[in-house]
């Protein structure tokens, strides 16, 4: 589970976008930090090894000029810094960040492998490719050139593929995710749209924010200066600076939105008895056996935000960082959860 911010308005947005990711990163993530903005019709980004702190002290804010960006903190994935969102296009028309997995899809992974293959063959070289060497060896995403590439970078390549072929946003976006299928939600920013941020949403947990300065969306309630407005499932679309929403249906999904009853109270218990868990564990025995099956489509990822986001307005849970060194002995924060 990963945690990403953007906006898109009126002011410089590397700073409120970077403020919204260090709140949001409590939850989850902390291991790899990354940032894109849009100025002038280019992309501007950065990534590192570590939290938002180590974030901060290798790169200054003041230097990434726009007011559309992005930005991700991920969980602990092996790799350098390139294995960090954002995920920029090869032509760098295109940049983003993504929270989720493969999950049900799983079973359609050679999806990926048959893409990656093609946009290679096009003269496409992914930034996140890395040696095998020290990280899980997933054959299926292992290029001509002996490199392992994410699912992410793939995923960006391909909308910007079919992007610079006929230059509609949300056709790209939708051709790219509509095959390359993930349990996931992505924002885009396009280098020549800017004001504008493109979202993709299958079944996981994105809100959007407007206020008098702009736009603001997110994975998490924390991120967001005013009103949560949830984007739902099976969505592919965008919002612009001036605030104009426009969504359509991914695709024919049978996704199950039912949240079944009993969270609250289930997560109170589990971390009566299991102190110090991390939000994954508690998605993964405290949220899933309420209802939710496995190998289903459905909203439990969400739930568990929705969840521990009443408890800490309430008052009654509360996470404390610890520093947890990751691959390479990176600098990375773990975020345990305890009852109050």
């Amino acid at each position: 589970m990963c945690v990403w911010s953007a906006y898109t308005g009126k002011k410089q947005a590397a700073p409120l976008i970077f403020e919204a990711l260090k709140k949001s990163e409590g939850y989850w993530a902390g291991f790899y930090t990354g940032l894109a903005v849009c100025h002038d019709g280019v992309i501007r980004y950065d990534k590192c090894i570590g939290h938002t702190g180590i974030f901060e002290k290798q790169f200054d804010l003041a230097d990434y000029p726009g007011t559309t960006g992005i930005a991700h903190s991920r969980t602990n994935s092996g790799g350098g810094a390139n294995r960090a969102h954002p995920f920029v296009g090869t032509e760098g028309k295109v940049a983003l960040i993504s929270q989720g997995s493969i999950g049900v899809f799983a079973d359609q992974i050679h999806h990926y492998s048959e893409v990656a293959h093609r946009l290679y063959a096009e003269g496409r070289r992914m930034r996140s490719g890395s040696s095998t060497d020290g990280m899980r060896h997933i054959p299926e995403y292992v290029m001509p050139d002996g490199n392992q590439v994410s699912l992410s970078d793939i995923v960006v390549n391909y909308i910007e593929s079919e992007y610079i072929k006929h230059g509609d946003m949300v056709k790209a976006m939708r051709t790219a995710s509509g095959y390359l299928l993930e349990e996931s939600c992505s924002v885009c920013i396009f280098a020549d749209r800017p004001g504008v941020l493109g979202f993709i949403n299958m079944n996981q947990r994105v809100g959007y924010s407007i206020e008098a300065d702009g736009v603001y969306m997110g994975t998490t309630q924390a991120a967001f200066p005013g009103c949560f407005m949830e984007i739902p499932g099976n969505s592919v679309g965008y919002v612009t600076k001036e605030g104009v929403y426009h969504r359509e249906e991914l695709g024919d999904f049978n996704i199950d939105s039912t949240i079944p009853g009993g969270l609250i109270p289930a997560v109170l218990e589990f971390l009566k008895e299991n102190p110090g868990s991390l939000l994954g564990q508690i998605c993964d025995k405290a949220i899933r056996p309420c209802g939710f099956e496995r190998g289903r489509l459905d909203y439990h990822s969400l739930a568990a935000y929705r969840t521990i986001e009443a408890l800490v307005n309430a008052d009654l849970v509360k996470y404390e960082v610890s520093d947890n060194p990751g691959s390479k002995e990176i600098d990375g924060r773990s975020f345990k959860w305890f009852l109050k």
